[in-house]
């Protein structure tokens, strides 16, 4: 979370967030950095009042970027090694133990053990107590996160789509009667390129059966903001 003297920025996982956080850091000399990923809920008091930017992703293009993201750090969070079991699963294994969490408690209990029962400063940033809450949840793990960072927010954020990243971002700061500079203008050519995984296009990898499972889990977030599985190259 960074905050402004004219708005909040709350930072979704793998949406964006490193090359947004980069550039309201440089042209905005109020920015604080308050939190790691912290959610909405957790503004504080002295600017709950400002607009709330955040961004939102394709799912399926976040599953893709997550997984490789993971599997080519070398250390990979608990999560991760947990559902690829240690880096051995491929793509769609991995996925059918991830989005089996909503009804696996002993696996979600075993990363439950290894995660932390506070916030820190790196990965997903959520408490235990937080991520216990995937399970009997019915969703996605984005839009898990997504409710997480987003929900209880004392004013509805504006969220920009990660693939309609430059115009998105002019739009929203010309709402809050921001002007860009011509630098600015330059930074947001660059979309988004940033803290980026290697992979090919997002279709290139799903089985049809893993396809529906995030058509079914992301639902909500899918009808809300108008995606679609595209084969788009």
């Amino acid at each position: 979370m960074i905050v402004t003297g004219q708005f909040t920025y709350i930072h979704l996982h793998k949406s964006a967030g490193t090359f947004v956080n980069n550039f309201i850091q440089q042209y905005f000399p109020t920015g604080k950095v308050i939190g790691y990923h912290l959610p909405a809920r957790y503004i504080p008091e002295t600017h709950r009042h400002l607009p709330i930017v955040g961004c939102v992703r394709n799912p399926w293009d976040f599953y893709i970027s997550w997984y490789f993201f993971q599997y080519q750090k070398k250390q990979s969070n608990a999560l991760f090694m947990a559902v690829s079991e240690g880096k051995t699963l491929d793509f769609n294994r991995t996925m059918e133990r991830l989005f089996s969490l909503t009804d696996n408690k002993p696996l979600l209990n075993q990363i439950l053990e290894k995660l932390p029962d506070h916030f820190v400063a790196s990965g997903m940033n959520i408490p235990r107590s937080a991520m216990a809450n995937l399970y009997g949840s019915n969703l996605g793990l984005y839009s898990f996160l997504y409710q997480w960072m987003y929900r209880d927010a004392p004013s509805t954020p504006y969220l920009v789509k990660t693939e309609e990243l430059e115009l998105g971002i002019k739009q929203a700061l010309s709402n809050m009667g921001v002007s860009l500079s011509d630098d600015m203008l330059q930074y947001l050519k660059g979309k988004g390129n940033a803290n980026t995984s290697e992979h090919s296009h997002y279709a290139d990898y799903y089985s049809q059966e893993i396809r529906d499972r995030v058509s079914h889990l992301d639902r909500e977030l899918i009808a809300q903001h108008g995606y679609q599985f595209s084969s788009a190259r």
